[in-house]
């Protein structure tokens, strides 16, 4: 196998554009014997002469020929490599692939779009919703369609080959509309969620646990879900004009909650209930430079979002900065 640099492909052009030894030693500021050695060098390596030479200078036989215009290609070809990886460092090309669950998308949407575009509005950024599940998505990080998952990670198998970098908790919590019956006498039992429509995105195994064991469900029995949705806007659409009952983290709802769209049910001995979201990627693998800007991005968007539900639910109570 030939192994052909590509300072001595300079030389082969030069060579062949100036005619002449001396010319072409002087524009690729060699003195002419160090060119001459370059090019028999490259002869010697691929064994057939490339340049028949005179008195008044050089021409290039029909092999000189091809390698010099293969050789332009290749150096035209090396300088966009390293234009490109110059632009990809600054940030000025490339793009981004994330996989977003459904409760990260609706806290990241469209947040971290219009905050990425304003800093980098040379980088493409293309998102892929999930379901609860993860199953999706996790295939397609695999597949290396994505760059990296935003999700909870207790729906994620423990692989070597998947790295999770923990988020803080996103605490959840109960949802309604304003005036709905279980906010008119005071806190409520969980099982009196059981009077109303639950709605819910594709219900991972270890909420289902977690519902049948709050709700009082026995195990052979099927939780009633009135909607399965992976949209979570369109489960809060429905919240706010019927009596049905959604579970969220506080970061989904801020928004609806600030403009009295939905409203907290307040319960007897409430569970502690959260998300426990994770950053997820390949394990050993190089984010690109565009990947990593959006990775911290990410996480600055969820530990923001996360801090100001919690100063909505809680005025009085420090935010504990804990991880799972």
């Amino acid at each position: 196998m030939h192994e052909i640099n590509s300072r001595r492909l300079t030389h082969l052009i030069a060579l062949a554009e100036e005619g002449s030894f001396a010319r072409a030693a002087e524009r690729v500021h060699l003195s002419q014997p160090a060119l001459s050695r370059s090019i028999q060098a490259l002869e010697d390596e691929l064994g057939m002469k490339l340049f028949d030479r005179a008195a008044r200078g050089v021409a290039m036989t029909a092999a000189g020929r091809l390698l010099v215009e293969r050789a332009r290609r290749v150096l035209f070809e090396t300088r966009c490599l390293f234009r490109d990886v110059e632009l990809l460092k600054a940030h000025e090309l490339g793009e981004v692939h994330i996989g977003l669950g459904p409760y990260a998308a609706v806290v990241l949407l469209p947040d971290l779009l219009v905050e990425f575009s304003r800093r980098f509005p040379k980088i493409k950024v293309s998102i892929e919703l999930g379901d609860g599940d993860g199953e999706a998505l996790l295939a397609k990080l695999r597949a290396e369609q994505v760059d990296f998952l935003v999700m909870d990670r207790r729906v994620l198998p423990a692989t070597p080959d998947i790295a999770l970098h923990r988020l803080p908790r996103h605490e959840g919590g109960w949802f309604v509309r304003p005036g709905h019956p279980l906010l008119q006498g005071g806190p409520v039992p969980m099982v009196a969620l059981r009077e109303f429509p639950l709605v819910s995105v594709t219900v991972p195994a270890f909420m289902k646990d977690a519902l049948h064991r709050l709700l009082k469900y026995r195990a052979h029995e099927h939780i009633p879900l009135q909607v399965e949705c992976n949209d979570v806007a369109v489960l809060k659409n429905v919240v706010a004009q019927t009596d049905a009952v959604l579970f969220a983290t506080g970061a989904a709802v801020r928004r609806d909650l600030e403009a009295g769209w939905l409203a907290r049910i307040a319960l007897t001995s409430p569970p502690r209930l959260s998300l426990e979201f994770a950053l997820v990627s390949l394990a050993e693998r190089t984010p690109s430079p565009a990947a990593s800007s959006a990775l911290v991005l990410t996480e600055q968007i969820m530990v923001e979002a996360n801090r100001a539900a919690h100063e909505l639910l809680h005025p009085a109570q420090p935010l504990a900065q804990d991880l799972p």
